[in-house]
Formats: C-alpha cells, structure tokens, sequence
C-alpha cells in the first residue's frame, strides 16, 4: 500500500468521526433542554449519546495516533512485537497498532 492512500483514508475517516462526534454533541446538548425534561427515556437517551462519542472518541485517537506513525515511520509494525502487521489486517483496519495476534491478546484483557 502507499503511504499517500493510507494517509489520506485514515484522514477521511478521521474526518468523519469528527463530524460524528459533532452530531452527537448537539444531539446530547439538545437532549438537556426542557422539552426532554419530562422524558422517562432521558437518561437512557442521554446514556447512548454518551457510547456513540465515547465510541467515536476512541477510534479518532486511533486513527490520529496511526496518522503519527505513518510520519514516524512505525506504520504498519506491531506495536508489541515489532513484526510487520498483516496486509489484509492493514487494509480492513487501518488504524490498527497490533497484529493479529497481539490485538486478540489485548481483546482479552479485563477492561478497568
């Protein structure tokens, strides 16, 4: 893959959880005016407005720190053991810090 195509689609994408993450806020500012006051699903509104930023957020910090290993050049090795990540792995998840291998080993580990 070329550096310019990866970096200008970890750049689409980083522009697009923006604009998610845009719309999210304004969704949740707009869920704390009063006519959701008297909502029973507020909070529950509230809470899933939350998860989508949250979850947005996350990946955005994944897209921009690949960004800055692409100028670092550390773009495409795993984070962990220094082997070049799989192609394919690349290709369907640019972001991505870790090979395979490593990245089922960090799924498996109890978030705190």
């Amino acid at each position: 893959m070329k550096i310019e195509f990866i970096e200008s689609r970890l750049h689409e994408i980083e522009q697009r959880l923006l604009a998610e993450m845009g719309r999210a806020e304004i969704e949740a500012r707009e869920l704390g005016g009063p006519e959701y006051q008297n909502r029973s699903d507020t909070s529950e509104t509230k809470e899933a407005v939350f998860d989508q930023t949250t979850a947005a957020w996350k990946q955005y910090t994944l897209v921009r720190e690949a960004i800055a290993r692409l100028h670092n050049g550390t773009y495409g090795i795993c984070a962990d053991c220094g082997r070049p990540i799989e192609p394919r792995r690349l290709e369907s998840v640019p972001w991505t810090a870790y090979c395979l291998h490593h990245q089922e080993q960090h799924d498996r580990e109890p978030v705190l």
